[in-house]
């Protein structure tokens, strides 16, 4: 009768367990400004061309978001070229991040982000430098534009450095 009861507990909490995780798939597949926001600025940070998918069709002046995001990369791979360094060695991560909604609309947001970026060459390597306090931290801090396009959340305005003068 013991085990009975064991197995049925342990059942029941296992039953339990599958039904949150599956609860919190679905909440987490919802797309917010905030989560929009913090995934614009880890792909901008790490110099992904996938940030484009998060630009607003405003923002590219005629343009494509793709052509905006290779006109940053460009700027970014003389950067890096001026410097002696490679493309590579631009790359950085966010860490921290923290994201606060400063106004809101029915299809605007104004998302203040805030969090610490390091040099990050490659994942492992900003992995280590923060466990071992390596290299320099600086700290971002940057009020983000947002509107709803069609069901997904896209930054506008002048996000970062993105759009050159």
């Amino acid at each position: 009768m013991d085990s009975g009861t064991r197995f049925l507990t342990f059942t029941s909490i296992l039953m339990l367990a599958l039904i949150l995780q599956v609860v919190l798939a679905v909440a987490d597949q919802r797309d917010t400004p905030e989560k929009a926001a913090v995934e614009f600025a880890e792909a901008y940070y790490w110099l992904d061309p996938s940030m484009a998918d998060r630009l607003c069709t405003d923002l590219a002046r005629g343009k494509t978001a793709a052509a905006v995001v290779e006109g940053y990369l460009q700027r970014t791979r003389d950067e890096a070229r001026s410097l002696g360094y490679e493309f590579d060695y631009m790359k950085q991560g966010i860490y921290h991040v923290q994201t606060r909604v400063t106004a809101t609309g029915e299809n605007t947001a104004e998302i203040r982000l805030s969090g610490d970026r390091r040099r990050t060459i490659n994942p492992v390597y900003g992995l280590v430098a923060r466990w071992f306090a390596v290299g320099e931290v600086h700290p971002v801090d940057e009020t983000l534009t947002l509107v709803r396009e069609g069901d997904s959340w896209k930054v506008c305005g002048k996000p970062f450095r993105l759009i050159g003068s």
